[in-house]
């Protein structure tokens, strides 16, 4: 039986989920990263990579408060590895999320900032940023959607993982742009290694900002931040191919997924899935092997209306 020292030790190394049972009679063969089986979700490992680094380099010393503008699994990373490691949080927020995610970070001793939903997570990272001007002797700003060391968690760890899991058979790699750490740092890792593996991103369907549309809102939390970071600036040129997802069918493939498959995960985790789905239904694709990352816990989304309700209970006089 394994004993940690610490929680961060627990981050990486996550099974592969074959969708068969989700893809019945797909001529590729479509895998999941489970990254639902890290303490928290995917932004651990970016989140563990940042900090790590900060504390050699000195720029996070005893009592300095992690200041982030996200979503909800950055923030609940950070949450996590402030607590495990003495450190206050401040994360702002926009009200749109979950709120599950509201009461983890708080779970954790963080301080939750919430923002106006139409500022998406744009508003909220603006916000963040003043605060860590108006206290920059002790405040980090961990900044997600520019860090290159974001990407770099995913080049180091995620890609080379996903590489052993497939014996490198994997054709085309499926992501979402949030922040876009996942997408530099993967893309970067798979050209490097085979320059014809496709890198497949996607983005909410009304709110197609990475694609050159205008923000709107979306359903898909995680994914979608309202803006180009900088983060995709780095990568876009290893972007084979932009699909835009509507909340409908990323909210079905979810539900899908938990009664085939068992799984209980987020929306974006849905929606990567509908986009491999889609792919798989190619000729080009025959045979081959998609793969894309099941980000988070669907218990993270159980008051998102309409995502998992409570339509088959019965109740006995």
């Amino acid at each position: 039986m394994r004993i940690i020292e610490d929680i961060s030790e627990m981050v990486g190394r996550t099974p592969m989920l074959h969708c068969k049972k989700l893809f019945p009679g797909s001529k590729a063969r479509i895998l999941g990263k489970l990254e639902l089986f890290n303490p928290m979700s995917v932004k651990d490992r970016p989140v563990k990579h940042i900090v790590t680094k900060a504390l050699a380099e000195g720029r996070i010393k005893p009592g300095t408060e992690l200041v982030e503008a996200s979503s909800g699994n950055t923030a609940i990373a950070i949450a996590m590895f402030g607590a495990a490691q003495g450190f206050p949080v401040r994360i702002f927020m926009s009200e749109l999320c979950s709120v599950e995610r509201f009461k983890i970070l708080n779970s954790f001793g963080a301080t939750v900032v919430l923002t106006p939903g139409v500022e998406h997570t744009k508003g909220a990272r603006a916000r963040a940023i003043a605060y860590c001007k108006e206290n920059a002797q002790t405040s980090f700003f961990i900044n997600q959607h520019s860090n290159p060391n974001n990407g770099e968690a995913h080049e180091l760890n995620t890609g080379p993982e996903i590489w052993e899991q497939t014996g490198g058979e994997i054709d085309a790699m499926v992501i979402g742009l949030g922040t876009s750490g996942t997408f530099e740092g993967l893309s970067r890792y798979f050209k490097r290694q085979n320059p014809d593996i496709q890198i497949v991103a996607f983005e909410p369907a009304s709110s197609p900002v990475y694609g050159g549309g205008q923000m709107g809102k979306h359903r898909l939390i995680g994914i979608g931040p309202g803006f180009v970071t900088e983060n995709f600036q780095r990568g876009q040129a290893r972007m084979d191919e932009l699909v835009r997802v509507t909340d409908e069918d990323a909210f079905a493939t979810t539900k899908l997924l938990a009664r085939t498959e068992g799984v209980m995960a987020g929306v974006t985790a849905g929606a990567a899935l509908w986009v491999s789905g889609q792919l798989a239904k190619r000729p080009e694709y025959e045979g081959k092997t998609i793969c894309c990352i099941i980000c988070d816990s669907g218990e993270r989304y159980l008051s998102v209306e309409g995502l998992f309700p409570a339509d088959n209970v019965i109740r006995m006089d």
